[in-house]
């Protein structure tokens, strides 16, 4: 019997029994535990060894980190030299002399056993430069004692310490002798002696640093300028005074008024301004006595206030020093200057009380100075107004200064003022009809000139632009006469060129005169008549100078003749004729009989 081949997919499909299931259950626990405890210690591994070199990247930084850097703003005594040599360093940067100083205190007292001593070898080599140079620079502005001291802070174990020294040294024998040469030079202009003076400051010039070469000779050349100033002031002033004369008196305290209180010349000058002021104030109240009123504040003006010694006299200064306040230069403008001088003059005024003798003139001055300041005020607002040059503002300052009457003391001022506004009126009213005129001017043809004329005629005589206006009326006339008149003298030009000089004459005497071309035209009607006139008598002239070379020097002279005053070439006739002239005399000299050259009586010529 044939077995019948069994089906492997009916095989494979086929279902287990109980005991295959179980064995093949307990195969899968066993290879997915297998697979869990792999995945673990893989796991495990990994965090092991990114452990390990987290370790060693952190001990490599640990080992290989700078230190920390000390903080200089809590550095002390007791900080270790290390930390304090940085700050010190750190400092030292600024290049100032405080921390410079301060660097060079903190390694001098270091010996070569101090750890740090060579590296701060350097260091105070370079912060002893940077002393020394800001030392110089205290010398050159005259700080003697500074400059010595920077320069004692520098260590011995620098390299620039004995020039340092020297330097020291040096520096207190050029003080020492610029205080001698000062010395020198004081005494000498106190005992007026300029030229010795002079003579000793020209000492200083040997001297090297700034401060004595420069700022100390110009104050000492001052200085002597100044005693010799002072002096010839009050040699001058003494000698005004010597007249008694009161002009001369005044031109004299006014003289010493200028002398500076610091000359040897002011102690000598201060009792002799006393005495000189109180004989003109004396005068002065002699003056206001007699009702010279004009002539007493002349004189008391010259008088400073505070040199009068009485409470009469000194309310006389006030009175002419408000008087001298109040008195200003009246400009067509008001000016901010003029109306604080009125109010301090006002001010000054009302210190004379009742009781004075000067109180009735002080309270009429009063009276007028409020009104003049009322007034200046008042025009000074409107100028402001005004300032801003619309027709509007210019309308209103008029309105506010039309509001100061006849009466009032600033009357004239304020009618210029309105003059003055009303032609600025007039202008901004005006100068469009201007500017359309010069912009129809612009195209330069004859109708547009016409009518540019006719604009501007618009503005009326009187007006404030009216001169511009008629300026410009008759620029653009004239350039209308040469646009009427160029073609005649262009023709006649071309005339000229091709030798036709008559026709070219008879041309251009069609310029009439006043024209712009006018003296054009005659320039060249000059020249083309001398051209003519030259051609019609040259061949005169040359004939007679043939005349002459031949011999025949009457018939030149007859011939040359012939050329009438007033032609081109009459002036060279002339000069031709008188040659010929003498050169005839001469030769007829030369054949007179010898008997006659020698024995002829001449008789004596009188004229």
């Amino acid at each position: 019997m044939t077995a019948t081949p069994t089906n492997s997919k009916q095989f494979d499909s086929a279902p287990l029994d109980a005991g295959q299931e179980a064995s093949a259950l307990v195969e899968t626990k066993v290879t997915a535990s297998k697979g869990r405890q792999t995945w673990f210690w893989s796991v495990v591994w990994l965090l092991l060894l990114a452990t390990s070199s987290a370790l060693g990247i952190w001990a490599v930084a640990f080992i290989t980190r700078l230190p920390p850097l000390p903080n200089c703003d809590q550095i002390s005594v007791f900080s270790a030299d290390s930390e304090r040599l940085y700050c010190a360093r750190q400092a030292a940067v600024s290049g100032s002399e405080q921390d410079l100083v301060a660097g060079i205190q903190l390694i001098s007292a270091w010996d070569d056993t101090h750890p740090l001593y060579q590296d701060s070898q350097e260091i105070a080599n370079r912060w002893s430069k940077g002393l020394f140079k800001l030392a110089q620079q205290r010398m050159q502005r005259g700080h003697l004692e500074r400059a010595t001291q920077l320069l004692g802070y520098v260590p011995a174990r620098a390299e620039i310490y004995e020039e340092a020294q020297v330097a020291t040294e040096r520096w207190q024998r050029e003080w020492s002798k610029g205080e001698e040469i000062t010395t020198a030079v004081t005494t000498d202009a106190r005992n007026q002696n300029w030229s010795g003076a002079r003579k000793q400051l020209r000492e200083i010039k040997r001297l090297t640093s700034d401060y004595w070469l420069k700022e100390r000779y110009r104050y000492l050349g001052q200085h002597i300028q100044q005693e010799e100033d002072a002096r010839r002031m009050l040699i001058q002033a003494k000698t005004l005074a010597s007249d008694r004369n009161m002009e001369t008196l005044a031109e004299a305290l006014t003289l010493v008024q200028q002398i500076e209180v610091q000359t040897y010349a002011w102690p000598e000058a201060k009792p002799l301004m006393t005495e000189w002021a109180e004989a003109l104030l004396t005068y002065g109240l002699q003056k206001w006595e007699q009702e010279e009123l004009d002539a007493a504040i002349a004189v008391i003006q010259k008088v400073p206030a505070d040199l009068a010694t009485n409470p009469e006299t000194q309310d006389l200064v006030q009175f002419a020093h408000a008087q001298r306040l109040a008195t200003f230069r009246q400009d067509w403008q008001p000016a901010y200057g003029d109306i604080l001088n009125l109010m301090d003059a006002i001010q000054a005024m009302q210190g004379i009380k009742d009781g004075s003798p000067f109180y009735p003139d002080a309270q009429t001055k009063l009276e007028l100075w409020t009104n003049q300041l009322s007034d200046l005020k008042q025009l000074y607002g409107a100028t402001l107004v005004a300032n801003f040059n619309q027709k509007a503002s210019f309308q209103t300052a008029i309105e506010q200064a039309q509001s100061i009457t006849a009466d009032r003391p600033q009357r004239q001022q304020a009618q210029t003022l309105i003059a003055h506004w009303s032609k600025e009126i007039q202008r901004i009213e005006d100068r469009p009809f201007l500017g359309r005129a010069q912009q129809l001017a612009e195209n330069g043809d004859k109708a547009s000139l016409q009518a540019a004329i006719a604009e501007a005629a618009k503005i009326e005589q009187g007006r404030a632009l009216r001169i511009d206006a008629q300026t410009k009326i008759a620029q653009w006339t004239k350039q209308i006469q040469v646009l009427e008149d160029q073609p005649l003298y262009s023709k006649a030009l071309d005339l000229a060129s091709k030798g036709k000089l008559q026709d070219a004459i008879t041309e251009a005497r069609k310029i009439q005169k006043g024209r712009a071309l006018y003296s054009q035209a005659q320039d060249s009607i000059k020249d083309w008549t001398n051209r003519i006139q030259v051609a019609e008598d040259r061949p005169i002239l040359d004939e007679a100078k043939e005349l002459a070379y031949q011999g025949r020097l009457s018939d030149a002279i007859t011939v040359a003749a012939r050329i009438a005053p007033g032609r081109a070439l009459y002036r060279e006739a002339r000069n031709a004729i008188a040659i010929w002239d003498a050169e005839r005399s001469y030769i007829q000299s030369l054949q007179q009989p010898i008997e006659d050259i020698y024995y002829e009586e001449e008789e004596p010529d009188y004229e």
